[in-house]
């Protein structure tokens, strides 16, 4: 009996001791992701992650792949709709924002691939010789390769599609400036990419819309993704946008998301996460895009660097996404009104990962979310490369330099902040351009303000400030004297009206500029036209107060009290004529 009972606990063990070392074996053969996270596991941290931040969040769909076509992960989080409880289902379409510029760049190498396009050429040859109406400051070709890696030079400029449907008219009535030689400072452009969907038109004889459907969308079987800016040329996918509602980065309504209408073709496409899986996996897996393996070579190889290292910037139009030298890690991602999203491959590891939310701003997801993924590069030491660094303000090189938007450079923080070695990134280098201090990390440029750079923009906008509170606390108190009956009848009523009307004119200003403010916050786009035409109309009226004493002093019997009002008065009517000079808000023009 006892021999009986210890052979069955011996084969007990042994049995639990086998059952161990298989599961272990197993574990140990289990495929895992570069962060080190088996594939079975994934799953679960990225749901705690989304619990983890899911008072700040709306909807959230994401998916894992790798390069066999296998689908690691895909999950649906929260509330197309919040408010009505409308659940992520597979159903559910996303803006890509700026993640559409990949197709822009897939177009250009399928037609560079069919020797139709010279990456190196000038892109001159593609358009109409008065494309550009004298446009240029530079003389020094700008090539695709140039639009490709954002260093064409163009100004920032606020790409308003509408309701003409002609890209190529669009782009000729853009108000754009130049500003720096082709090929020597990266600055992000939305314009470029469009340009280079244009010229995919011109080259190919299709709207961009019908070539991108034709040559991408259909060959992956994209049946659920639009790219035309009202969504018409997919009706399916146009009345299931309208059924969805847009969130800030802290998941509160913004509304139901109107269609924007910018920036059409460089981040206006839109489709299910299916779609975007499947546009990604293509990518991946290195298939049906192009025909031959040279293209996707050319492709993914890096086509701009920091200067004077190895680590590459754009990989002819997708960033490098990797902190390591000559990083395979590379992606885009991009923002809307009320969607963010991002594409980020992984070659070397052979992974992808699609994500898309209804939020605008939103960063938890879009950055943190990869991080679960993908492994952290070892940091590579650029101490030599930033040895120039002085801290301080610096502007984006992707701003406003010209026109009546470039008042908006001082109150974004996209455009101007102040860097020092812990806020600047992990990989970036200083040096100098045209004698002026530049700092460059993997997206962008950022050139340093002088102090009297500061002085005199932030000097300028806080004149306007004060000018408005003394008039708003003036206009206020001649309302309640009117009413309170404590004032005398005016002597000199053309000098009542003369003051009035300054201060009238300056709230209509700040107000005009609140608006401005507003719309451009709201909708990522642009004010309209009529907005810098009331400036322009403002400016006539605050020169005319300059000049109006001129003439009617010698009828004016003022005491002292009065002489001081009118010279405040003019001295107000001179700094909303210099603001508004400065900034270039009479140019409605240039809109």
């Amino acid at each position: 009996m006892k021999k009986r009972i210890f052979i069955f606990l011996l084969g007990f063990g042994l049995c639990l001791a086998s059952c161990f070392f298989l599961v272990r074996l197993g574990q140990a053969d289990e495929e895992k992701l570069p962060s080190g996270t088996p594939y079975s596991q994934i799953g679960q941290k990225i749901e705690a992650y989304y619990k983890k931040n899911q008072e700040t969040s709306a909807g959230l769909a994401t998916a894992i792949i790798n390069d066999q076509g296998q689908t690691i992960y895909q999950g649906n989080f929260g509330y197309i709709d919040k408010e009505n409880k409308l659940a992520v289902d597979e159903q559910s379409v996303f803006e890509w924002g700026s993640v559409t510029k990949i197709t822009v760049w897939v177009s250009v190498m399928q037609l560079w691939e069919e020797g139709k396009i010279n990456l190196q050429a000038d892109i001159r040859e593609y358009l109409p010789k008065d494309f550009f109406k004298g446009r240029l400051k530079y003389d020094k070709p700008i090539t695709m390769l140039d639009l490709m890696n954002h260093q064409a030079g163009f100004d920032e400029v606020g790409l308003h599609y509408g309701g003409d449907k002609n890209l190529g008219k669009n782009l000729r009535n853009q108000p754009l400036a130049q500003i720096w030689e082709p090929g020597t400072v990266t600055a992000y452009s939305n314009f470029g990419t469009a340009l280079a969907g244009h010229i995919v038109e011109r080259v190919s004889g299709q709207s961009y819309a019908d070539y991108v459907h034709q040559h991408i969308f259909r060959p992956l079987n994209m049946q659920k993704t639009a790219i035309l800016p009202d969504y018409s040329d997919n009706s399916w996918v146009q009345e299931k946008r309208r059924e969805e509602k847009v969130y800030d980065n802290q998941g509160r309504l913004i509304g139901p998301g109107k269609f924007s209408y910018y920036d059409y073709p460089a981040g206006q496409a839109i489709s299910s996460l299916a779609d975007l899986k499947a546009f990604a996996s293509a990518l991946l897996q290195r298939k049906t895009l192009f025909e031959r393996p040279e293209t996707w070579i050319e492709f993914y190889s890096a086509s701009s660097h920091l200067t004077g290292t190895d680590i590459s910037r754009s990989h002819h139009g997708l960033w490098n996404g990797g902190p390591a030298n000559n990083s395979q890690q590379i992606y885009h991602d991009g923002v809307t009104i009320g969607f963010s999203s991002n594409l980020m491959l992984d070659l070397e590891a052979g992974i992808a990962v699609v994500l898309s939310v209804n939020q605008r701003f939103e960063s938890k997801y879009i950055d943190g979310l990869p991080q679960l993924v993908f492994a952290k590069r070892e940091k590579v030491s650029l101490e030599k490369e930033q040895q120039g660094f002085t801290e301080g303000f610096y502007r984006a090189a992707r701003s406003y330099h010209t026109g009546p938007l470039k008042i908006a450079n001082n109150f974004s923080d996209m455009y101007t902040f102040y860097l020092n070695r812990d806020n600047v990134g992990d990989y970036w280098i200083a040096d100098r351009i045209n004698g002026q201090e530049r700092v460059s990390d993997i997206g962008g440029d950022y050139f340093k303000l002088s102090n009297w750079d500061l002085i005199r923009d932030y000097g300028l906008i806080l004149l306007w400030f004060l000018a408005t509170i003394y008039a708003l606390v003036r206009l206020i108190f001649s309302l309640f004297s009117y009413f309170s009956k404590k004032k005398k009848l005016e002597q000199t009523p053309s000098w009542s009206v003369w003051k009035n009307l300054i201060y009238l004119a300056i709230l209509a200003a700040s107000l005009n500029f609140l608006y401005m403010a507003y719309v451009m916050l709201t909708t990522l786009g642009v004010p309209e036209s009529w907005q810098f035409m009331i400036y322009a109309g403002l400016g006539l009226v605050f020169l005319l107060s300059l000049v109006f004493p001129l003439f009617a002093r010698s009828k004016w019997s003022l005491n002292g009290r009065q002489k001081l009002e009118t010279y405040i008065g003019l001295a107000l009517a001179l700094i909303m004529i210099v603001n508004i000079l400065y900034w270039s808000l009479y140019q409605w023009w240039r809109i």
